[in-house]
């Protein structure tokens, strides 16, 4: 390396924390000003950021219409949201308020401060092509599913779907049932217009939602409707 060319780079500004936020912000699919809610419209999907200490409010519209989750630790998107840890380390199937759920290096990530529904699958997963082909048959073959929706969501940071995997997922809002006779069971969702479930981030997330478009059984009871998410003030 010449001198010359070493002091050009020496000149060169060091970025501040906000100018690096700001350049992570336009690999997201959207930027949320606090108070402002955003609509995803039916099928839809979005990613955004988040730091630690805001709130996040996922809201039902219309009710009936489920959410699939992921989040990122921003600063190291090899830890992500862990429906196993946080079962483990909350030692309950049914997270809801005030639970808190946990990272795959079992680190605190959210606290659900608000939950008017109170009905969450935190068994992981989401709906896919190969599995509505395995389901439904050739109805499930290019049809839209949440496995491609977070895919799209999260391309903007050079992720695709090896980036995430079935135990990132937190299925909110989605009513599944476990039967004494061992029947593993989705049912029509029990939200109701206006219901929300707000979670406080509690390290900086990259968040990847997509509104659930399956039609193939109860889980958004047969009609795809929006949903909503805001930053609060």
């Amino acid at each position: 390396m010449t001198n010359a060319l070493r002091r050009r780079i020496s000149r060169r500004p060091i970025p501040t924390n906000q100018e690096k936020a700001c350049s992570n912000m336009s690999r997201a699919t959207a930027v949320l000003a606090p108070g402002k809610p955003l609509a995803i419209p039916p099928a839809g999907n979005i990613s955004f950021e988040i730091e630690a200490g805001q709130r996040l409010k996922l809201a039902q519209p219309e009710g009936e219409q489920v959410a699939d989750l992921i989040s990122f630790n921003r600063d190291d998107l090899r830890e992500l949201l862990s429906m196993h840890s946080s079962r483990a380390v909350n030692l309950n199937w049914k997270l809801t308020a005030p639970h808190l759920l946990y990272s795959n290096r079992s680190r605190e990530m959210w606290q659900i401060e608000q939950d008017l529904t109170g009905e969450n699958y935190c068994g992981g997963g989401y709906c896919s092509e190969h599995l509505n082909v395995a389901r439904y048959g050739e109805a499930g073959k290019g049809a839209p599913n949440c496995y491609s929706n977070l895919e799209t969501a999260v391309r903007g940071y050079g992720m695709d779907r090896w980036s995430f995997n079935i135990d990132a997922c937190f299925n909110v809002f989605m009513t599944v049932a476990y039967d004494a006779n061992g029947v593993w069971e989705i049912r029509p969702p029990k939200g109701k217009p206006g219901d929300h479930i707000v979670m406080r981030a509690l390290m900086p997330q990259i968040v990847a939602i997509s509104n659930c478009p399956v039609l193939f059984n109860a889980c958004n009871n047969f009609k795809l409707k929006p949903l909503t998410v805001e930053l609060l003030k």
